[in-house]
């Protein structure tokens, strides 16, 4: 993937953070006002991609819609050196996936408060009738104290039934197949439960460290995600809870009316739900210190 050039308008890039297929993020200097932010900058090679340009405004307008602590704010949207980009909180933490590739044990401890940060995060997402589309742990960055950014709106779209001109609206698959629902899976717009469904995944991953459903092939995972019964969280890691473990199942029905109602309720829920027997927290505690 070719360099962009060092300066662009008031922004010199200092360190890349991360790369995607047609994005890069990176670290800069906004020298217009001696601040540092992240810059998603659309790589040179796919600088007249009217898609991804599309979708960068995209993410914008979303972002200009919230209001949240846990979701990344995103200041504008630019083009410099003919290369698009978006000027954004930085938030120098990694993504919950690198830090479950490290093993849990380095998240395990945090993550109730991790858990609860993101379920809030999403929560307001719903309440502004949006959904967001691609709720996985690439797409949360996390600090040590469980604190976390939601990032990556590009995909989020308006609930079925409501009228919207935006892109988004396109009844195209799109997603992660580790963590899509079976609605989505089959081409149906996606609503908040779709949303409520990821995040079943993701919270299964956060407390086992690997995702509920795999597969040697993209098919096999696919029939997994609309077909296979949710296995038991505490199957992998014993320190679950039993409340945990009924719960995540919930999460992770098939049927998107037998999920909770809401990102609101899950989010009541996880504050009043024990993640670790007490055996598993003093260790986790432990490794802590």
């Amino acid at each position: 993937m070719a360099r962009p050039p060092e300066q662009l308008g008031s922004l010199r890039l200092v360190r890349q953070l991360g790369v995607g297929r047609k994005c890069q993020i990176w670290e800069a200097s906004d020298e217009s006002r001696t601040k540092r932010v992240a810059v998603k900058l659309v790589s040179p090679e796919s600088a007249s991609d009217k898609g991804i340009r599309q979708l960068l405004k995209h993410e914008l307008i979303v972002s200009k819609s919230l209001n949240h602590s846990g979701i990344i704010q995103i200041e504008r949207y630019s083009t410099a050196g003919r290369l698009p980009h978006l000027v954004m909180e930085l938030f120098r933490h990694p993504n919950l996936k690198m830090r479950l590739t490290s093993g849990i044990e380095s998240i395990i401890g945090q993550a109730q408060i991790v858990a609860q940060n993101a379920a809030d995060a999403i929560s307001h997402l719903h309440a502004n009738r949006w959904v967001h589309r691609d709720l996985k742990p690439e797409n949360i960055l996390v600090d040590d104290a469980g604190t976390i950014r939601l990032i990556d709106l590009g995909l989020a779209s308006r609930p079925p039934g409501f009228f919207s001109q935006f892109i988004s609206m396109k009844r195209t698959v799109q997603g992660s197949p580790s963590y899509m629902s079976p609605e989505q899976i089959r081409g149906s717009r996606v609503g908040y439960a779709g949303d409520i469904y990821s995040f079943g995944c993701l919270l299964y991953e956060l407390v086992t460290g690997h995702t509920p459903f795999t597969g040697s092939t993209q098919q096999e995972l696919l029939s997994k995600q609309l077909y296979a019964t949710p296995p038991f969280a505490s199957a992998t890691n014993a320190g679950v809870t039993p409340e945990l473990d009924r719960f995540i199942r919930e999460l992770l029905a098939k049927r998107p009316t037998e999920r909770p109602s809401s990102m609101a309720e899950v989010a009541a829920h996880l504050r009043n739900t024990p993640f670790l027997t007490p055996k598993a927290r003093s260790a986790a505690s432990k490794k802590a210190d």
